[in-house]
This record gives structure tokens, C-alpha cells and sequence, in this order.
């Protein structure tokens, strides 16, 4: 069975009892991570965190609890790369869970050609319908066409939210049980449900060495040719109030806002990395 995680806080018994039962009714071991305490966190702690650059990109400074909630997930990648672990799953103690998860997790092969599988959402990232017309015509990997390739460009372009700014979806993986995975670029945000390779792992530490975005937008800012993906239905939901309170935007100054246009969402590393996974012809 894959190496399972859940990050919970000391001080929030009630939230590990709400996983653990879902866990147990799967019939899912994992190992409790003890969450940092964003409250508690000591200079050291701190030193990962660019408050100024966070600013000029989220338009606020970053909360403590969000700092802790990112110290616990490079907890997780640490714990893999100093164990060799090859896939894990991540879970926060907020999350929902669907039964068909155990399916998934049942064999290597549903997940073992992406480095970061998404397993939840928190709002419409395909439209599924356009996905299940795909799912009829081949049960085989399906490829995004070329751009020459009009016709069938079109038809794909139907998978992918107009309003999500060059999102692209990639490849289509046909899973077990007609579970179908979307190979991205971006994957989605939102880390409560997630499995990660050790590659991943290594790659996220890097990434977030010097931390100026919220720790569920890591995977934008990795290098490593990562492949990445989400499931087309969800398997995990956030189905309870956030821990992290207090996420207030501010206005900006005239100087904050020339630089922030020259640095704000330049995922140049992941950028050039498609490139090199997919090539010119299919951006």
C-alpha cells in the first residue's frame, strides 16, 4: 500500500479523529505528522519565508499559519528524500475523502508516470463532459494535438476552462475503475490531497527554499521536468473551515506595482521545462 501521510496539528485532536475514521473505514494506515504550529515558529523557522516578494505577489503578507502549514508539507518531502521513499500520499486533516481513493492507491500503475497527482479541487478546473467525450473515443493515453492540428485543437480546448489564464492540459491517462488523470501545466492549487514522487519531493525543497507564494502553488515554481496532473472527478474534497485566518490584501505602493509586473507568476523554470517535455507544437 502507498506510504501514507496526514499532517495535523498537535492542539487539533478533533480534526486527526475526522481523518482517522475515514482512514480506517478504507482501511488506510498512515503515520501522523505532527504539523508546525505557525504561531510557534522560531527565527530559524523563518528564514525560508520572503515576505517582500510574497507581497508583490499575493498583494499581502504571509500569515504565520500558512508558513507553518508550508514547514509541515517540507516535512513530508524531507522525510521522503532522507528515506528514499519513491510515492507518497499527503493528506491535511480537513480533507474529505471518496472511497474509490483505495482503487487508485491499489497499484502503483494509476499514478506512477506522474511526479504530482492533484486528488482534490475546490472549483472547476475541465469540463467534464468534454473529458468523457474523450474517455469514449479511446481508452488508450491521448495526446494534445499540434497546433497546425485545428480541428482537433478545437475539440480539446473544450477540456480546459477558458477563464484559468494558459491553462493546458496535455495527456489524458486512462486509470483503473474509468478514472481518468489530466497531465498539466499548471497543476491545480490546494494541498490537502495529494501524491507526490520522490523526484517531486526533491524538487518542491528546492522550490521552496526561499518561499514567496503559498505552499499549494509550489509545484508552478518547480524545475526537474515534473509531470503533473490532476484527476478529471475528484477524489478528496476540503470539507472543513480553514485553519489559516486573517489573509487580508492591501493596496500596493506605485513602486510595488512596476516591479510586481516584471515578477509576478514568472514561472520561468516550469515554463522551459514543458517546453522541453512537450514541445513548441503542442503550447
Amino acid at each position: 500500500m502507498l506510504k501514507t501521510f496526514l499532517i495535523n496539528l498537535d492542539r487539533r485532536s478533533d480534526r486527526l479523529i475526522f481523518v482517522k475514521r475515514q482512514l480506517g473505514n478504507l482501511g488506510i494506515d498512515f503515520e501522523r505528522i505532527s504539523a508546525v504550529d505557525g504561531n510557534c515558529l522560531t527565527d530559524e523557522q523563518k528564514v525560508f519565508l520572503n515576505q517582500p516578494r510574497f507581497a508583490l505577489e499575493c498583494k499581502r503578507k504571509a500569515v504565520s499559519g500558512e508558513f507553518g502549514c508550508a514547514l509541515s508539507h517540507r516535512a513530508v518531502w524531507q522525510r521522503m528524500v532522507d528515506e528514499s521513499i519513491p510515492f507518497a500520499l499527503v493528506l491535511e486533516d480537513d480533507v474529505q475523502l471518496n472511497s474509490e481513493l483505495v482503487s487508485l492507491i491499489a497499484e502503483e500503475k494509476n499514478y506512477h508516470s506522474f511526479d504530482f497527482l492533484n486528488l482534490t479541487l475546490k472549483r472547476p478546473y475541465y469540463d467534464i463532459d468534454a473529458v468523457e467525450i474523450k474517455k469514449s473515443l479511446s481508452q488508450k493515453q491521448l495526446i494534445r494535438p499540434a497546433f497546425w492540428q485545428v480541428i482537433k485543437r478545437k475539440a480539446w480546448r473544450m477540456m480546459e476552462v477558458k477563464a484559468i489564464v494558459k491553462w493546458k492540459i496535455y495527456r489524458l491517462h486512462a486509470l483503473h475503475n474509468g478514472m481518468i488523470a489530466c497531465e498539466c501545466d499548471f497543476a491545480p492549487s490546494l494541498a490537502c490531497c495529494y501524491i507526490v514522487s520522490l523526484q517531486g519531493a526533491k524538487q518542491m525543497l528546492l522550490a521552496s527554499d526561499n518561499l514567496f507564494y503559498p505552499i499549494d502553488k509550489v509545484w508552478h515554481y518547480c524545475g526537474g521536468l515534473l509531470k503533473e496532473g490532476f484527476l478529471a472527478e475528484p477524489l478528496a474534497f476540503q470539507s472543513l473551515d480553514s485553519d489559516i485566518p486573517h489573509r487580508v490584501r492591501f493596496k500596493l505602493t506605485f513602486w510595488q506595482k512596476f516591479i510586481r509586473f516584471f515578477v509576478k507568476g514568472r514561472h520561468w523554470r516550469r515554463r522551459l521545462d514543458v517546453i522541453r517535455m512537450y514541445g513548441w507544437s503542442r503550447l
